[in-house]
């Protein structure tokens, strides 16, 4: 600080001070704003966390979907190449006169109906590579290996809703983040209190006077006291109100996630029962179905509309089988986000 000589005559004289100051938190607060930094660095990691357990999901699922996308081009191919053999049986038939025209004309039009599907299908082949690309990081056309297998399901003991909350409780990173909130607005609402304690200031300083006169020296203390009584209380119930807050949240938080789990559960064991009742029963009949109706229309025995049927029938049983393999998947692996790990 630049400051004039005391002189009662003459010119001015100027002199310089250098000081510094020290304020000294007492009452604890220091260790509560340590303690409140830790835990806005506690809730901002947990977050993070969140972030990739989410960003794990979403690709999980994306491979999920690109797997039944895949299968399911397979699938309408196959029935493609059935359909292009059931029509040149009707053609022959027809050629034979032992069928009709009639009979053609339709393996026909359901043929040109099975090649529309396998364009829709290729395209949402083609839309969950981009996707699955894109969430790896990756040109939205790059190419990808042809998957082989979806991740197997968990056995059913392991989705028991109890000991999942528990775990979420233990390692969600959503639950985490809600706990250093909490941690955090206690200490927030402490420090408020400590407030109403002064605080402690110490200085020092050395005044130089150049040739004008001797070097001189400061010291002082001095107390920082809390004179505005309304904005102290209104900081004490602002803490109050976001110590409470962020309880709520922790709460309303813990118990959708408790909800979420028994909703995925359900549906991964409802998903479970129906692709053993598919694989078991209903494939089984369906092609055992198909190829006697081939066979039997082939020799005149069954007729075209039978066998459009069956195949038809068969084909929609294994997308189904796929639909419900992928929301399997996609259950587990909300399951997983919900309690931050793989299972």
């Amino acid at each position: 600080m630049s400051d004039e000589i005391d002189m009662p005559t003459g010119p001015r004289r100027n002199k310089m001070i250098y000081s510094f100051e020290q304020e000294i938190p007492l009452w604890g607060r220091r260790d509560l704003r340590r303690q409140g930094a830790r835990a806005e660095v506690d809730q901002m990691t947990a977050q993070s966390q969140a972030a990739d357990v989410e960003l794990v999901e979403k690709v999980k699922v994306a491979f999920a979907r690109y797997y039944t996308a895949y299968q399911a081009v397979r699938r309408i191919s196959e029935q493609q190449r059935a359909m292009t053999s059931i029509t040149q049986v009707s053609r022959d038939r027809y050629a034979g006169g032992r069928g009709e025209q009639g009979e053609v004309i339709r393996a026909e039009v359901e043929a040109t109906r099975v090649a529309a599907e396998v364009l829709r299908l290729e395209a949402s082949l083609r839309s969950a590579r981009g996707q699955l690309n894109a969430l790896l990081n990756r040109r939205a056309d790059a190419a990808l290996a042809a998957p082989e297998r979806l991740r197997p399901l968990p056995d059913p003991r392991v989705l028991n809703v109890t000991l999942l909350a528990a775990r979420a409780r233990q390692v969600s990173p959503a639950l985490a983040a809600d706990a250093a909130a909490i941690s955090g607005a206690d200490v927030n609402r402490a420090l408020t209190d400590r407030n109403w304690y002064p605080d402690v200031t110490v200085g020092a300083g050395a005044i130089d006077r150049g040739s004008y006169g001797p070097t001189g020296y400061q010291a002082w203390i001095g107390m920082r006291v809390p004179l505005q009584w309304g904005l102290r209380d209104a900081q004490a119930r602002e803490a109050t109100a976001q110590a409470n807050a962020a309880r709520a949240r922790f709460g309303a938080r813990e118990q959708q996630i408790q909800g979420d789990l028994a909703d995925a559960a359900a549906g991964a064991e409802g998903s479970r029962q129906t692709i053993d009742l598919i694989r078991r029963r209903l494939l089984p009949q369906a092609e055992a179905l198909v190829r006697s109706g081939t066979a039997g229309y082939s020799q005149g025995k069954v007729d075209l509309a039978t066998v459009l049927r069956a195949q038809a029938d068969l084909v929609g049983y294994r997308l189904q089988l796929l639909s419900t393999e992928f929301d399997a998947q996609r259950q587990i692996a909300t399951i997983e986000r919900l309690i931050g790990g793989d299972l």
